[in-house]
């Protein structure tokens, strides 16, 4: 765990460190130091066989005394760079000080082939009698440069479908937006798909207040890690990664060190933040990529498809965390009040934890795909009595409805046994439900609500939905701004079965 000191620093300090791949850091971190002190000490004390070295018999005989002083100012160069490799690149993986590095030992390689250029021009082109060192060198410093590119492909800049202002109808446009900067403990996802959240929807139309334009939403990301930060122990580089609702906690409060880190009081959201410090806004997943503290970065598990792990990262867990922390399993009646994005998830995990399931919802227009994803039962509180043979026989409701119009709390209270728990997750927009004492009297019923869910509980959704074979109902759509628009009017009418997952992000960002 990060301290807070730590913490701070992953948000805000300004670097550009990645673990370097392997082979180069043996080569600059053993290899070159070595040959570097060996070149410095021939060049200095005994310039005919670092001639003979480098150059064969293009040597004369005697040197002659430039060649000879500038041999020894060649040395204290290389003995420089090798004390820099020594104690520096050790010490940092930041790219901006290996490149500072990097061009140094560039100077010494010029400075080399400045200092023989007496011995004649035939030492440039006979590389038969010469071991090719310097050019050699030129072009691996040149390699060392691109590395960002060639290896990590990441972009100073990342770009996103962005709304400018609220708007029931939002519009989408692709801009370039500065992510924050990179810090020790942070992960760089290529993005490869999202799920498109009821939470997306109330952003963008205005529906939950005031919010940070312009703002590119979703958080049910999935992706491939391209960089990650030098403190890093989490995550590597190339694993299929996703990044659900959450991005940051202070990891060190007495929350976040009971695994209740969704309830730190310093948490932030994966987009409609502001980074400390810096007044960077959080940017989702309707983007290119995606750049997260490695502690909300999660490693799929390869049986689970990358668009049916997607909702699972804010849908599913938080569906699943409520349903964990209040003992559904074996011998438990467990309620899911309402078959959307979330609740479908909710009926989905809760079968698969082992509990007698019971979906409820509206109308019976879902009874067929509640019983096809696993539930035991359906009511339809649209039934006269619909709650009178069930009563005081459920130990939990999920209640995960997006609207609370016509909703007969009494009724639903009535199902519960005694003290056992009520749980909303869903957010509607308008102002919720009325409560009464007098509500709870009958059974001594419990109600309460949950907010997504910790590391450890993601992880364990993660692998109990790859080892029952849990599939998301998934309508997949490719991402740009057309469709997102229509995604947006669909979900104003919850006209989706169940969940939306955009796809084909190559084709708007590149492979």
């Amino acid at each position: 765990m990060a301290s807070p000191k730590q913490a701070a620093t992953s948000t805000n300090k300004v670097a550009a460190g990645f673990t370097l791949p392997v082979p180069y850091r043996l080569f600059f971190l053993l290899i070159e130091p070595i040959a570097t002190l060996a070149g410095a000490y021939f060049a200095f004390f005994d310039q005919r066989t670092y001639l003979d070295l480098t150059h064969a018999t293009s040597a004369p005989t005697p040197i002659p005394l430039g060649t000879s002083i500038a041999l020894s100012q060649l040395a204290n160069l290389y003995f420089a760079f090798a004390l820099s490799e020594a104690l520096v690149l050790r010490a940092t993986s930041d790219l901006r000080v290996w490149k500072t590095v990097l061009f140094c030992l560039l100077v010494a390689d010029f400075g080399h082939l400045y200092t023989v250029s007496p011995l004649g021009g035939q030492i440039y082109g006979s590389v038969l009698e010469w071991n090719a060192i310097d050019w050699g060198n030129i072009g691996f410093v040149y390699w060392g440069a691109s590395m960002r590119i060639a290896f990590l492909a990441v972009p100073e800049k990342f770009t996103g479908f962005q709304v400018h202002a609220p708007n029931p109808k939002p519009e989408f446009h692709k801009n370039e937006f500065q992510p924050k900067p990179f810090g020790d403990y942070d992960v760089d996802v290529k993005i490869e798909a999202c799920g498109v959240c009821g939470s997306d929807y109330h952003t963008v139309s205005g529906g939950w207040g005031e919010q940070k334009f312009p703002l590119a939403v979703g958080h049910e990301i999935v992706g491939t890690a391209l960089r990650v930060g030098p403190k890093v122990t989490l995550i590597k580089p190339g694993q299929r990664v996703g990044v659900g609702a959450q991005s940051y906690s202070c990891l060190d409060c007495r929350q976040c060190k009971n695994e209740n880190e969704t309830y730190c009081t310093q948490q932030l959201d994966t987009y409609g933040s502001v980074w400390p410090d810096t007044g960077i806004v959080s940017q989702g997943g309707y983007s290119s990529h995606v750049r997260t503290h490695e502690h909300w970065v999660f490693p799929i598990p390869d049986a689970l498809p990358s668009t049916i792990a997607a909702p699972m990262l804010c849908a599913g867990l938080t569906a699943y965390s409520p349903l964990v922390r209040n003992g559904c399993g074996p011998g438990k009646k467990v309620g899911i009040v309402g078959l959307g994005g979330i609740g479908h998830l909710g009926v989905l995990f809760a079968k698969a934890l082992g509990a007698e399931v019971w979906a409820i919802s509206r109308t019976h227009a879902k009874e067929a795909d509640a019983k096809k994803m696993g539930a035991d039962g359906f009511l339809a509180t649209a039934d006269k009595d619909w709650n009178v043979p069930h009563k005081m026989t459920f130990d939990i409701i999920v209640n995960t409805a997006n609207s609370f119009e016509g909703f007969d709390l009494d009724a639903y209270l009535s199902l519960l046994d005694v003290h056992a728990k009520w749980v909303s997750v869903g957010l509607p927009e308008d102002e919720g439900i009325k409560i009464r004492n007098q509500t709870f009297l009958a059974n001594g019923c419990f109600i309460g609500s949950s907010h997504l869910g910790s590391r450890k509980e993601t992880l364990a959704m993660l692998q109990l939905a790859a080892d029952k074979g849990i599939k998301t109902w998934v309508e997949e759509v490719p991402i740009n701004e057309t469709n997102l628009g229509d995604i947006m009017r669909r979900m104003q009418k919850t006209d989706v079965k169940y969940r939306f997952c955009l796809t084909n992000f190559g084709d708007q960002f590149g492979a």
